[in-house]
This record gives structure tokens, C-alpha cells and sequence, in this order.
């Protein structure tokens, strides 16, 4: 047998069943969080009987929870050291919680206004600490299973088309199984509907638990405070301006995911085609992804994320200015808007970066504390947009089951392209400030990280022998 060929980094390569593991821990994230992004919202109004206030304030509230949840999963990661390693333990049990909560979260209770108000809190909450307990670990499983930065960038955009394709599939099916679940009943539909998606979720999660290993190994003498931890994230200029991007990028994505339902049921106004307008542009996005680490390694990150920016907030404003009844130009701006998907896995990779990059020069390497805050951002836009865009639309007179006028479809025009087009271009400003891009710089930066790590071990084993 020969023996297996070392990368520069001194490590084994990943191999293509590593890639396909890890991306399809996103596929199964997806069968609990588009469920809930894209149709809760629409079951808490029009199913479960709240108002749109109702269901702004709860998310806006539970997303605020989400903020002081996220950090605390980070400051428990970073002092997590056990034989399974530091984040596939969360993986595995998070994914138990992950199927409850998304069960009872679509469940509509024999309670009264006030009880049902009460239990959409407790089940919703609960579900933002489920999907904590298992995204955060698992974003920051690609720092801890490779040093090469190629190999990471593949990791995030084999996770981004996991993504992708989970939106896709839920975006054709959901409604379908809603219908042939519920026979007609919605409460039993949406509440069944979740079940099964939940079932299936939970042996993917265990699978990436399971199979993806971290191989990289961090010993921490001294273990600091959240407040340090945190000091630690607002010091790194460069993480905290790809945090700001992954921020405005979600803003516009997943806020806009939440109301797109109402667009295509009350402007477009077309049955015919709303799963498909529904799905079109992340089935551009998953066809494009995979040319997202080779356009990196060319162009790099930043550009190529500043590109993905315009290409989608450019789409969603003339889709907001142009004939929003015609078929054929909502076809075509979607399929122009998932062409902007190719940056998807460039928010983690510039987040690598610069956790490299602070690692080496000040001796600080805090993954964990940075994945989860990372998490806490992307939660918080997503709650800001929920709210926001949900106001929006009930300013201008929506009400579940309210007779559709010109004015309120003007609201929902608004809430579902203009505001978050230019949510987009603003996310432009974080990026231009990021300047870990210039060619060779991180290569140099890791390169020096391998010598320092391998001048450590030398020593250590120095110190053992004696």
C-alpha cells in the first residue's frame, strides 16, 4: 500500500464523501428553517389566527432572545474539548430538539387567543434554541476539519447548494403536502407537513454529526469570559465587516423569503406558476454555486461578493418598478436575482480568514464565540425583516383573509423587492472595508500558522520527554 499523499498544510485532502456529508447538514436545516422562514408567517396569520403585529413582536422578541442565545453556544463551544471534538456533540443532540420544536411550532393548540399567543411563544423560542444548538457547531465545522482555505470555501459551497436545494425541494412541496395531509383541514396539513419533513431531518443531522470528523485539535490554557470573547470579535475589524455582510446579505435574503408567499398569492396573483416562481432563483443559485470557489480562488471574496450584492438588490428594485403581473418578467428578474446566489459561501470564507488571520497576530483563535455571534447576527436581520416587512405590509392595510386592494398590494410590492433590494446594496459598505483580500495574503498568513503550530507541538513534546 502506498501511503497517503499530504497537502502543504500536512493533512490528509477531503475527499468528495466529506463535501457531500457536510453540504447535506444544510439540506436537512433547511426542511425545519424554510419551512418556518418562508410559511410561518403565513400559518400564524392566515392558520393559526394572529395578527400581523402579533407575529412581528413575537419574532422580533424571540430573534432578540436569539442574541444572548447564540453568544452563550459560543462561549460553551469554546470550552467544550471531548473525543468526539468541540462541535459535532451539539450536532447530535441539538437535532432531537430541532424535530420537537418544529412539530409543536406548526401545531395550532384548543387553547383560547391568549394560550394559543403563549404557546406560539414558547414553541418559537424554543425552536430558535434548537436550531442554535445545531447550526452554530455546524457552520463552524469547516475551520476545524481542514486548514486549506480551497478546501473550506468547497465546505461552504457544498453547504450553500445543501441549502439551496433544500429550498427548493420544500418550495415544491410544501404546499402540496399541506393540502394532500390536511385534506382541506390547513391546521392538520401544516402540523403534519412538519412532522414528516422533521422525521427526515433527523438522520441527516446525525449523519454529519457522526462522519464529519474535526480533525484540527485547539487546546486552550486559558479560557476567558463572554465579555472578552465578545471583545474579541468587535476587536477583528475584518470578521466584524464579514459578520456586517452575512448580516445584510440574510436581511435581504431570508426577510424576503418570509413575505415573497404573499407577493405571488396577492400581486402576481398566478397559481399556475407560484411554486415555480417560488424556487426559481435558488434553482439558478444551485447551478451556479459550484463555480462560487473557483470564481474566489480567481477573482477573490470580495469582489466576488460585492458582484452578488448588485446583481441581486439591482433584480428585486426593477422587479418592484417593472410589470409585476407579467409572467414571463417575473421569470426573468428571478432567474437574473438567483445569479447572485454565487456569493454564498463567500460570508464564511472571509469569516475563516480573518479568524486566520487573528489567530497569528494576537494569539487569540475564537471560532466558536465568532460562528455563534455570526449566528446571531444572521437570527437578528432575520427577525428585523420579519418585523419590518410585516409592518410594512399591514401599514398598508393587510389582514389575513382582508380583501386585496391596489394600495395593500402596493405594500407587499414594497415589502417583498424594493426594501430588500436595497438592503442588498447597502451590504456593498461592509465589504468594501474588508481588506484581507489581496493576493497571497492568506496564503503567507497560514503558512506562518503551520510553522508556529508545528514549533508548539515540538515543544510540548520537548517539555513531555524531560
Amino acid at each position: 500500500m502506498g501511503e497517503t499523499k499530504l497537502n502543504k498544510y500536512g493533512m490528509e485532502p477531503l475527499k468528495p464523501i466529506n463535501y457531500f456529508v457536510y453540504g447535506l447538514g444544510n439540506f436537512g436545516s433547511q426542511l425545519s428553517w424554510t419551512m418556518v422562514s418562508t410559511y410561518l408567517s403565513v400559518f400564524y396569520t392566515d392558520v393559526f389566527g394572529l395578527g400581523t403585529g402579533a407575529v412581528a413582536l413575537l419574532m422580533l422578541i424571540a430573534k432578540i432572545w436569539d442574541g444572548v442565545n447564540d453568544p452563550m453556544m459560543g462561549t460553551i463551544m469554546e470550552r467544550t474539548h471531548t473525543k468526539f471534538g468541540r462541535f459535532r456533540p451539539y450536532i447530535f443532540v441539538g437535532a432531537f430538539f430541532l424535530v420537537i420544536f418544529t412539530v409543536l411550532t406548526f401545531t395550532v393548540p384548543g387553547f383560547g387567543s391568549t394560550g394559543k399567543l403563549i404557546w406560539a411563544y414558547i414553541t418559537y423560542i424554543g425552536l430558535g434554541m434548537s436550531y442554535t444548538m445545531t447550526n452554530v457547531p455546524y457552520l463552524a465545522l469547516p475551520v476545524v476539519m481542514t486548514k486549506d482555505p480551497k478546501e473550506i470555501n468547497r465546505l461552504n459551497a457544498a453547504q450553500m447548494m445543501g441549502m439551496t436545494i433544500g429550498q427548493i425541494v420544500l418550495n415544491l412541496t410544501v404546499l402540496k403536502l399541506v393540502l394532500l395531509i390536511g385534506h382541506g383541514n390547513q391546521a392538520a396539513g401544516y402540523r403534519g407537513t412538519a412532522s414528516l419533513l422533521a422525521i427526515i431531518a433527523l438522520p441527516i443531522f446525525l449523519s454529519v454529526a457522526i462522519l464529519s470528523k474535526e480533525r484540527i485539535k485547539t487546546e486552550k490554557k486559558y479560557q476567558g469570559s463572554i465579555s472578552e470573547g465578545l471583545k474579541n470579535v468587535f476587536t477583528n475589524k475584518n470578521l466584524m465587516m464579514a459578520i456586517l455582510y452575512t448580516f445584510f446579505n440574510m436581511f435581504g435574503m431570508m426577510g424576503r423569503i418570509t413575505v415573497c408567499v404573499y407577493f405571488y398569492l396577492y400581486v402576481v396573483q398566478d397559481m399556475r406558476f407560484i411554486t415555480i416562481f417560488m424556487m426559481m432563483q435558488m434553482l439558478v443559485g444551485t447551478l451556479v454555486m459550484p463555480l462560487a470557489p473557483k470564481l474566489c480562488d480567481k477573482y477573490g471574496k470580495k469582489k466576488v461578493a460585492i458582484a452578488s450584492m448588485l446583481i441581486q438588490g439591482g433584480a428585486l428594485i426593477i422587479l418592484f418598478f417593472g410589470p409585476v403581473h407579467s409572467v414571463v418578467f417575473n421569470f426573468i428578474m428571478l432567474v437574473v436575482y438567483g445569479f447572485g446566489y454565487i456569493a454564498g459561501p463567500c460570508g464564511s470564507g472571509m469569516m475563516a480568514d480573518a479568524i486566520d488571520d487573528y489567530d497569528l497576530k494576537k494569539g487569540v483563535r475564537n471560532d466558536g464565540m465568532a460562528y455563534s455571534f455570526s449566528g446571531t447576527g444572521t437570527k437578528i436581520a432575520t427577525a428585523i425583516a420579519n418585523a419590518l416587512f410585516l409592518v410594512i405590509m399591514g401599514a398598508f392595510g393587510y389582514k389575513g383573509g382582508v380583501k386585496m386592494t391596489p394600495h395593500i398590494q402596493m405594500g407587499i410590492n414594497i415589502a417583498s423587492n424594493l426594501v430588500p433590494g436595497i438592503i442588498f446594496l447597502v451590504g456593498i459598505i461592509p465589504i468594501a472595508l474588508y481588506d484581507l483580500d489581496k493576493p497571497g495574503y492568506m496564503e503567507d498568513v497560514r503558512e506562518k500558522l503551520v510553522a508556529r503550530n508545528k514549533a508548539r507541538e515540538a515543544e510540548a513534546a520537548e517539555e513531555k520527554a524531560e
